[in-house]
């Protein structure tokens, strides 16, 4: 921490001022700093130095609120009103642009009242790397304060997007089956992405290197992801918030991989549900390969690189979250440095574990219980009327039971839901067969993923379009990992010196 922090520290502690230091990089915006810290505009104080006729003044407002500059104006009895150059900032504050704090001895000083909605806010310190959380109470006694009403709420849409409680979100699907999903697939991940997606920053990625770890024809592997990329697309339609790419197409995952290999521990790794799974399976230690080994190392690096606050997954993949918490811990104390965030496991309380068509286990190509999404109707229909129902009916005019019964429990999730009561009353009185309601759920299927099933066609005509969502999204991952391998590069003494190697 440079002498000017300290000494603006020191006048803090004196006025009474509360507050928390947060270190980070040196980043190009007051919200990419605040992404990085885990906050919104909205938790952000900015120091607007402003020239008021011939005098200067500080005024302080919410960074997700805009300044009324006639409002200022009349407050202050000026015709003449607009921001210091940038000469006369570092003159008056003796601090770079962007690094004002919220006190700057001897200048008249503004506090707008929105502020104060807040307890806390972020603000700046003196410097770059550094912002202070302050107790907005506390700036209250900042000496000869004013409190201001000079601003409005911005109703920018790209501000809006940066309110408090946004998240980034990170998701990876590995393409190790034939990459076709069904209604188990949607019901238990896709469709909690595409709620998550709606208010969050999301990255969601084809996972196509740690498929490696099972499949190693490469005519398989180039089917699996090409069919799992079309029926991702298909069912996500909107991206507005998602970013979509292969793993593979950014290099940065198997570099941070490589890194985060030397903090972690060999009875960290060997801990892991992957491992300990294959050993109690009868299979030796010459039969798991390194990529299965150290697939949590891989996939700490593919969370971390993203700065990642949550990352949706089932109970039985939280150790995976736990592991790349320890990881992300063990790096930054090895290397003093609070490169990354720890992300949290987002598990969500009502996640469908859907069984398959045979009522008896968890819905699976494998065990051939499944509906699929983007087959023929034909084969979805046959699906359908092979779900198991009531066993104990033998005519339909006998009294069925709803528990249990598969078909009523996927209308459950898909059907209209006066529609579904109307026919759970006919059917538990025998006034309708197991026939009606399997074609009534065949329909609603049917409709329910017709917008999915006309994009998929689309995309499966139009190469070109899936091309450029892979480039353009590969593009935005490569930006972001490349932004915290810069960090992880200074970090660890892999500095860019020489001029025939930078990112």
């Amino acid at each position: 921490m440079d002498e000017t922090v300290k000494k603006y520290l020191n006048e803090l502690k004196k006025m009474g001022i509360e507050y928390q230091i947060l270190e980070h990089p040196q980043l190009i915006s007051v919200e990419k700093v605040q992404e990085y810290l885990g906050y919104g505009m909205a938790d952000a104080g900015a120091t607007l130095l402003m020239k008021a006729d011939e005098k200067f003044v500080a005024i302080i407002r919410r960074g997700d609120t805009k300044l009324d500059n006639n409002k200022v104006k009349i407050f202050l009895g000026v015709e003449n009103l607009g921001m210091a150059t940038e000469e006369e900032f570092a003159k008056i504050t003796g601090v770079p642009s962007g690094a004002a704090s919220v006190y700057i001895k001897g200048l008249p000083t503004y506090i707008d009242k929105k502020v104060f909605e807040k307890k806390y806010i972020n603000a700046g310190s003196g410097s770059l790397l550094v912002t202070l959380r302050y107790k907005t109470s506390d700036l209250k006694k900042i000496p000869g304060v004013k409190i201001v009403d000079f601003t409005e709420i911005k109703s920018d849409e790209k501000i809006s997007k940066t309110i408090i409680g946004k998240k980034r979100i990170l998701s990876g699907i590995t393409p190790s089956g034939d990459g076709s999903l069904h209604i188990g697939n949607y019901l238990g991940a896709v469709r909690q992405f595409i709620e998550l997606a709606k208010n969050n920053e999301c990255f969601l990625f084809v996972a196509d290197i740690h498929a490696l770890t099972t499949v190693q024809k490469r005519e398989e592997l180039e089917k699996n992801i090409e069919t799992l990329i079309l029926n991702e697309l298909s069912l996500l339609g909107d991206l507005t918030n998602i970013t979509f790419f292969r793993q593979s197409d950014v290099p940065m995952h198997t570099e941070l991989q490589s890194i985060l290999n030397n903090v972690t521990s060999l009875g960290l790794i060997k801990r892991a549900h992957a491992y300990k799974d294959k050993l109690q399976k009868n299979q030796t230690e010459e039969d798991i390969n390194m990529g299965l080994f150290n697939y949590p190392i891989l996939m700490a690096a593919d969370i971390l690189l993203y700065k990642t606050d949550m990352v949706p997954v089932g109970r039985d993949q939280k150790q995976h979250i736990e592991i790349t918490r320890d990881i992300a811990d063990s790096f930054n104390k090895t290397f003093n440095k609070k490169i990354f965030k720890l992300p949290e496991p987002f598990i969500p309380q009502e996640v469908a574990v859907v069984l398959g068509t045979d009522g008896k286990r968890k819905m699976s190509k494998s065990l051939g219980n499944i509906i699929s999404i983007f087959d023929d109707e034909a084969v979805i229909k046959k699906q359908v009327m092979s779900t198991y129902t009531d066993p104990t009916r033998k005519h339909a005019t006998d009294p069925g039971h709803i528990e249990g019964n598969m078909v009523f429990t996927y209308l459950d999730f898909f059907g209209e839901k006066k529609r579904v009561e109307e026919l759970k009353g006919l059917y538990k009185e025998g006034k309708v067969g197991d026939v009606e309601v399997k074609n009534f759920l065949f329909e609603t299927l049917m409709k329910y993923f017709a917008p999915a099933r006309a994009r998929y066609q689309e995309l499966k005509s139009n190469p070109q379009q899936v091309k450029k969502i892979l480039i353009e999204g590969a593009e935005k991952a490569r930006e972001v990992a490349r932004a915290t391998m810069v960090e992880v590069r200074e970090a660890v003494g892999l500095t860019n010196q020489y001029s025939f190697f930078k990112y």
